[in-house]
């Protein structure tokens, strides 16, 4: 039986869903329901994502045997995912049956691998908006611009450990611009999010929207 996933079964299926899932919030009798879709939705989340690493290893062999100029990047790639996933299989291994502290390895390579690859990212983010401040007070010189620059002076030199940036007045203004502006901003940016992601369920539940087939 072939269906057809742009015919009015599939927003049907769509919308049904989507109630029951959402009464089960508010009526006990849906809670069971709601957590079998719940747990049915993480493991087809999961699927998806083994077939994208499926896919990214197939690009990225396909550019290797192209011998292509970045074929080195994807060399590194492909031997990294391999490696860490054989790692962690051995991991879960000796975790769940051998019985040995959780994933010794695994953390190995977080804390001494990612983490400062993490690190170093962070660390040119910075350079970069340091650098798009100063290119935006040279050509644009506004009162957003030189507050820009100015919030970004005073954040980089509060984080420094060297004279003389180590002035107290200077940590104490980059953890009230950290607690007080950014933190006010990041949080509307959450509630912005939310109310999109709101709004979009509503779409999806009534109909309106169907990212599954138009």
């Amino acid at each position: 039986m072939k269906i057809d996933l742009k015919s009015p079964f599939s927003t049907a299926v769509a919308i049904g869903v989507g109630i029951i899932v959402l009464a089960g919030y508010f009526i006990p009798s849906f809670t069971n329901v709601r957590f079998i879709l719940l747990r049915t939705g993480l493991v087809l989340a999961a699927v998806a994502l083994l077939v994208g690493i499926i896919n990214l290893i197939t690009v990225h062999i396909k550019k290797l045997g192209a011998d292509s100029d970045n074929s080195g990047y994807s060399l590194i790639l492909v031997i990294s995912l391999l490696a860490t996933l054989v790692i962690g299989i051995i991991d879960m291994v000796q975790t769940y049956l051998v019985g040995k502290p959780n994933y010794q390895m695994t953390g190995w390579i977080f804390t001494n691998i990612q983490l400062p690859i993490e690190t170093s990212l962070l660390a040119v983010t910075a350079i970069s908006l340091t650098y798009a401040a100063a290119s935006i007070l040279r050509k644009r010189m506004d009162i957003f611009s030189i507050v820009f620059f100015f919030v970004v002076l005073l954040v980089l030199l509060g984080s420094f450990s060297i004279p003389p940036a180590t002035l107290p007045f200077l940590h104490v203004i980059r953890e009230w611009i950290l607690r007080v502006p950014a933190l006010g901003g990041a949080r509307g940016l959450l509630l912005g999010i939310a109310l999109g992601t709101i709004t979009t369920g509503i779409r999806v539940l009534m109909g309106i929207d169907r990212p599954y087939g138009e």
